[in-house]
Protein backbone atom coordinates (compact mmCIF):
# COMPACT_ATOMS: atom_id res chain seq x y z
CA UNK A 1 0.00 0.00 0.00
CA UNK A 2 2.74 2.25 0.98
CA UNK A 3 4.35 1.61 -2.66
CA UNK A 4 1.13 2.65 -3.91
CA UNK A 5 0.60 5.72 -2.21
CA UNK A 6 3.90 6.88 -3.53
CA UNK A 7 3.82 5.70 -6.78
CA UNK A 8 0.50 7.58 -6.97
CA UNK A 9 2.15 11.21 -5.57
CA UNK A 10 4.92 11.12 -8.39
CA UNK A 11 2.85 10.25 -11.15
CA UNK A 12 0.70 13.68 -9.75
CA UNK A 13 4.18 15.57 -9.25
CA UNK A 14 5.46 14.06 -13.02
CA UNK A 15 2.03 15.55 -14.26
CA UNK A 16 1.99 19.20 -12.90
CA UNK A 17 5.63 19.56 -14.62
CA UNK A 18 4.57 18.85 -17.77
CA UNK A 19 0.75 21.26 -17.19
CA UNK A 20 1.44 24.34 -19.53
CA UNK A 21 1.35 27.43 -17.92
CA UNK A 22 -1.59 29.73 -19.03
CA UNK A 23 -2.08 33.78 -18.92
CA UNK A 24 -4.93 36.29 -20.11
CA UNK A 25 -3.79 38.11 -22.78
CA UNK A 26 -4.87 41.28 -24.42
CA UNK A 27 -4.52 42.17 -27.93
CA UNK A 28 -5.42 45.01 -30.26
CA UNK A 29 -8.27 43.72 -33.24
CA UNK A 30 -9.27 46.82 -35.55
CA UNK A 31 -10.49 49.69 -32.78
CA UNK A 32 -11.20 47.05 -30.23
CA UNK A 33 -9.30 45.22 -27.46
CA UNK A 34 -9.78 40.95 -27.50
CA UNK A 35 -9.06 38.97 -25.04
CA UNK A 36 -7.41 35.15 -25.37
CA UNK A 37 -5.87 32.32 -23.03
CA UNK A 38 -1.75 31.98 -24.00
CA UNK A 39 -0.81 28.68 -23.00
CA UNK A 40 3.01 28.22 -23.05
CA UNK A 41 4.84 24.96 -23.06
CA UNK A 42 7.56 24.37 -20.45
CA UNK A 43 11.26 25.24 -21.46
CA UNK A 44 12.60 28.05 -23.93
CA UNK A 45 11.23 28.26 -26.91
CA UNK A 46 10.98 29.43 -29.81
CA UNK A 47 8.11 26.92 -30.06
CA UNK A 48 5.60 26.44 -32.95
CA UNK A 49 2.06 28.03 -32.22
CA UNK A 50 -1.28 27.31 -33.00
CA UNK A 51 -4.25 29.65 -32.71
CA UNK A 52 -7.00 27.38 -30.90
CA UNK A 53 -10.52 28.61 -32.30
CA UNK A 54 -13.52 27.19 -30.03
CA UNK A 55 -16.68 25.59 -30.84
CA UNK A 56 -20.40 27.08 -30.99
CA UNK A 57 -20.65 27.12 -27.01
CA UNK A 58 -17.68 29.99 -26.34
CA UNK A 59 -13.98 29.54 -24.57
CA UNK A 60 -15.00 26.96 -22.81
CA UNK A 61 -13.15 24.64 -20.12
CA UNK A 62 -13.23 21.71 -23.13
CA UNK A 63 -11.65 24.63 -25.69
CA UNK A 64 -9.15 25.36 -22.81
CA UNK A 65 -8.33 21.90 -21.85
CA UNK A 66 -7.46 21.38 -25.53
CA UNK A 67 -5.36 24.63 -25.64
CA UNK A 68 -3.35 23.05 -22.65
CA UNK A 69 -2.88 19.51 -23.94
CA UNK A 70 -1.65 21.24 -27.39
CA UNK A 71 1.06 23.76 -25.18
CA UNK A 72 1.83 20.08 -23.48
CA UNK A 73 2.86 18.49 -26.81
CA UNK A 74 5.08 21.58 -27.40
CA UNK A 75 2.87 24.24 -28.87
CA UNK A 76 2.23 28.12 -27.47
CA UNK A 77 -1.59 27.58 -27.86
CA UNK A 78 -3.96 31.12 -27.94
CA UNK A 79 -7.19 30.54 -27.25
CA UNK A 80 -9.31 33.02 -28.75
CA UNK A 81 -12.49 34.25 -28.06
CA UNK A 82 -14.89 35.20 -30.32
CA UNK A 83 -17.56 35.35 -28.02
CA UNK A 84 -16.25 38.34 -25.97
CA UNK A 85 -16.54 36.43 -22.48
CA UNK A 86 -19.82 35.03 -23.17
CA UNK A 87 -20.12 31.53 -23.00
CA UNK A 88 -22.98 29.25 -23.94
CA UNK A 89 -24.98 26.81 -21.53
CA UNK A 90 -27.62 25.74 -23.75
CA UNK A 91 -27.96 24.86 -27.67
CA UNK A 92 -30.18 27.86 -28.49
CA UNK A 93 -28.05 30.60 -26.82
CA UNK A 94 -24.73 28.82 -28.61
CA UNK A 95 -26.58 29.33 -31.64
CA UNK A 96 -27.57 32.75 -30.74
CA UNK A 97 -23.80 33.77 -29.68
CA UNK A 98 -22.60 32.39 -33.44
CA UNK A 99 -25.18 34.15 -35.07
CA UNK A 100 -23.96 37.14 -33.10
CA UNK A 101 -20.55 37.14 -34.39
CA UNK A 102 -20.10 39.68 -37.06
CA UNK A 103 -17.98 38.04 -40.00
CA UNK A 104 -15.88 41.34 -40.55
CA UNK A 105 -15.06 41.01 -36.64
CA UNK A 106 -14.23 37.54 -36.42
CA UNK A 107 -12.05 38.07 -39.08
CA UNK A 108 -10.35 40.78 -37.62
CA UNK A 109 -9.86 39.03 -34.74
CA UNK A 110 -8.68 35.87 -36.35
CA UNK A 111 -5.48 38.21 -38.04
CA UNK A 112 -4.97 40.03 -35.01
CA UNK A 113 -4.38 36.66 -33.19
CA UNK A 114 -1.80 35.62 -36.18
CA UNK A 115 -0.14 39.02 -35.77
CA UNK A 116 -0.14 38.60 -31.58
CA UNK A 117 1.37 35.19 -32.08
CA UNK A 118 4.09 36.67 -34.43
CA UNK A 119 5.10 39.61 -32.69
CA UNK A 120 5.97 36.80 -29.44
CA UNK A 121 9.41 36.26 -29.02
CA UNK A 122 8.99 32.69 -28.02
CA UNK A 123 7.17 31.41 -31.25
CA UNK A 124 9.01 30.28 -34.58
CA UNK A 125 7.03 33.14 -37.20
CA UNK A 126 7.06 30.39 -39.79
CA UNK A 127 5.12 27.62 -37.65
CA UNK A 128 2.13 29.44 -36.61
CA UNK A 129 -1.22 26.94 -37.11
CA UNK A 130 -4.65 27.10 -36.67
CA UNK A 131 -7.62 24.50 -35.33
CA UNK A 132 -11.08 24.97 -34.81
CA UNK A 133 -13.83 22.63 -33.84
CA UNK A 134 -17.29 22.93 -35.47
CA UNK A 135 -18.19 26.42 -35.43
CA UNK A 136 -14.29 26.70 -35.03
CA UNK A 137 -13.96 24.13 -37.91
CA UNK A 138 -15.25 26.95 -40.72
CA UNK A 139 -12.95 30.03 -38.91
CA UNK A 140 -9.86 27.48 -39.47
CA UNK A 141 -10.57 27.72 -42.54
CA UNK A 142 -10.68 31.49 -43.13
CA UNK A 143 -7.77 31.71 -41.22
CA UNK A 144 -6.11 29.73 -43.97
CA UNK A 145 -7.34 31.27 -46.61
CA UNK A 146 -6.79 34.87 -45.42
CA UNK A 147 -3.21 33.92 -43.76
CA UNK A 148 -0.76 33.05 -46.30
CA UNK A 149 2.01 32.28 -43.88
CA UNK A 150 0.02 29.89 -42.17
CA UNK A 151 1.97 26.58 -41.52
CA UNK A 152 -1.06 23.96 -40.71
CA UNK A 153 -4.81 24.09 -40.19
CA UNK A 154 -7.13 21.57 -38.87
CA UNK A 155 -10.71 21.48 -39.18
CA UNK A 156 -12.45 19.36 -37.03
CA UNK A 157 -16.51 19.07 -37.48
Amino acid sequence: MKTFVITCLLLLIAMRAFAATSKDVSYKSGDDTVHGLIYTPAGKGPFPAIIVIHEWWGLNDWVKEQASKLADEGYVALAVDLYRGKVATTSDEAHELMRGVPEDRSQRDLHAAFTYLQSQSNVKKDRIGAIGWCMGGGYSLDVALEEPELAADVINY
